[in-house]
């Protein structure tokens, strides 16, 4: 009974993985809001690929009914419209073997051009970490030059988050976050250099 459950188990995994693959082929990435982004088909075996209509995140479907580029057995297409956050779908049909065969391919939109659990994971660390720092040598270890050291690393995170957004999130939330921890370190950094200079 075990070793069925198992082996159950075992093509369960093995499966799901072959899943995961399948569904990772048809996309291109993310990529950066704002910037082009070069939309791409491999096959070696047309003479024509069109891009038929791009899906934006807002469900807007716009024809294009453009032929894209050919370099060899690769098609491009620059598209620059990528001001909206989001998942977006583009279809490409061609003359595949002969045939007549469409193909829908994804690519995302982020404020910074990355995505994934890691990077939101390293991002929420360094948030924390700089935040962690400025509050603990400000409060408890009364830590005059780390403290301004920490504030000015709060403004400067601040201002990156201001123009990148937070990984995936850039909307007035994340500017108003932007904005208190730029005031913050702005504060903190002051105090402590005026405690620096014994003004206060």
């Amino acid at each position: 009974m075990k070793n069925k459950r198992k082996i159950n188990i075992t093509i369960s995994i093995l499966i799901s993985i072959c899943f995961i693959n399948l569904i990772s082929a048809s996309s291109l990435g993310s990529f950066k809001q704002g910037e082009c982004v070069s939309l791409y088909q491999y096959c070696d075996s047309c003479s024509y690929v069109k891009l038929t209509s791009i899906q934006e995140p807002d469900s807007t479907i716009t024809i294009m009914n453009t032929n894209m580029t050919k370099i060899g057995t690769e098609y491009n297409y620059t598209f620059c419209n990528t001001t909206k956050i989001g998942n977006y779908r583009y279809t490409v049909c061609g003359d595949k073997n002969s045939g007549f065969v469409c193909e829908n391919i994804d690519f995302s939109i982020t404020p910074s051009g990355e995505q994934g659990i890691e990077n939101t994971i390293f991002f929420v660390f360094i948030i924390l970490l700089i935040y962690g720092i400025t509050f603990i040598s400000f409060f408890y270890g009364r830590n005059i030059p780390m403290t301004i050291l920490g504030g000015m690393a709060m403004m400067f995170l601040g201002v990156y988050t201001i123009n990148n957004g937070i990984i995936i999130f850039r909307d007035t939330l994340t500017n108003y976050i932007s904005y208190l921890t730029i005031g913050i370190g702005f504060i903190l950094s002051s105090w402590a250099t005026l405690e620096q200079f014994d003004v206060i």
